[in-house]
């Protein structure tokens, strides 16, 4: 206890509480024996110095929302309500230990929740808190847990996408004709207009994507692109503008603006057909998977297939789908034999055998 303009004060893991009493024996004894009680707090209108954490990453999710998309602030906010709120409701960042978010880190899924949560929200709320002198050190030491990815790229080869496509019909079968043959993410296709397309020059311009039902930019500078419109692709085009009219949407819903609501809203309808299919499910994205696979295990250029992906370069291409691309080599006997029959007299002949060669003159 101290006294401070004559009142007292309580210091206590850290920080400084008003207790709003006059400094007297007596308040002293009462501060003495409850000043651990909450009761007492509330009672005598005890106020502690320093916000608490949601106040301060609150701070940050509203500066957020003047820089970022609405799509992505909704995203902040559902992993705020979820996975922050919980646990760090009416606590003050001096009562988080390490250990405390060691804990807290276990109960979280996926990497992209920890990133967001951490990095995103709570990270620089903290920093904020060191700024404004509440705490001296953060308890982000912990480094992030390692979490596996149980996400399978589970491809559909051609007979599979004939037997899907079959069974489909009306604007989802045009769909998914459009993203087995072009490869595109569900939110391009979803926001694409008809004025992107272009049937004489054989074009599709992808310059958006849809989310929640909004339009925004793409996810990186590269998903911005120009693409083929292979002929298989073209038959779903035309198919698709014959439902949806003069519209200005190629894919359109009855409910509200006309507009269908990202992959939550075609899981019913793809779950629906995969088991009218007899096949195991497998999520949407895997359309644009097996565009990719079946392209380069056709041998088709590696560059090519890469710019109607949208990847940044051929390297991630390689990287995501190497076991799909088939050599264009002819067999014939390797280089480096080749290069060894120099060093020997023409007559000589080289025999090769598991572990081992022999040499016969």
């Amino acid at each position: 206890l101290y006294n401070r303009n004559g009142k007292l004060y309580i210091y206590m893991n850290g920080v400084r509480k008003s207790s709003g009493l006059e400094d007297t024996q007596k308040n002293r004894e009462l501060l003495e024996n409850n000043h651990k009680n909450d009761e007492f707090y509330k009672k005598f209108d005890v106020r502690t110095k320093g916000r608490t954490i949601i106040e301060l990453c609150e701070e940050i999710l509203i500066e957020k929302e003047k820089k970022l998309q609405a799509t992505t602030i909704r995203s902040y906010y559902s992993n705020f309500n979820k996975h922050i709120l919980p646990f760090f409701s009416k606590k003050y960042p001096h009562e988080i230990t390490p250990k405390n978010i060691k804990d807290w880190y276990s109960s979280i899924k996926t990497l992209g929740t920890l990133n967001i949560c951490v990095n995103s929200i709570l990270k620089p709320a903290f920093e904020n808190a060191i700024i404004e002198e509440y705490i001296k050190t953060s308890p982000f030491i912990v480094s992030f847990p390692t979490l596996r990815s149980d996400y399978e790229m589970n491809p559909f080869n051609l007979e599979e996408i004939k037997l899907i496509l079959d069974n489909a019909s009306g604007w989802f079968k045009n769909f998914l004709g459009i993203a087995f043959f072009t490869g595109m993410r569900t939110g391009e296709i979803l926001a694409l207009e008809y004025k992107d397309i272009n049937f004489t020059e054989g074009t599709i311009s992808i310059n958006k994507t849809q989310t929640m039902g909004l339009n925004k930019s793409p996810k990186s500078k590269s998903s911005i692109r120009e693409i083929d419109i292979l002929s298989q692709c073209e038959i779903f085009l035309k198919n698709q503008q014959k439902i949806s009219g003069l519209g200005k949407n190629l894919f359109k819903a009855e409910r509200r603006d006309g507009k269908i609501y990202g992959s939550c809203t075609l899981k019913y309808q793809w779950e629906k057909l995969l088991k009218k299919c007899n096949l195991k499910y497998r999520n949407i994205y895997q359309t644009r998977h097996s565009f990719a696979s079946n392209m380069l295990s056709n041998k088709e250029d590696i560059f090519w297939v890469s710019k109607m992906l949208g990847h940044k370069n051929p390297n991630i291409t390689l990287e995501k789908y190497s076991k799909y691309i088939k050599s264009n080599r002819t067999k014939k006997q390797p280089l480096w034999i080749q290069k060894t029959m120099f060093l020997y007299k023409i007559d000589t002949v080289v025999l090769l055998d598991i572990g081992y060669i022999e040499i016969h003159k």
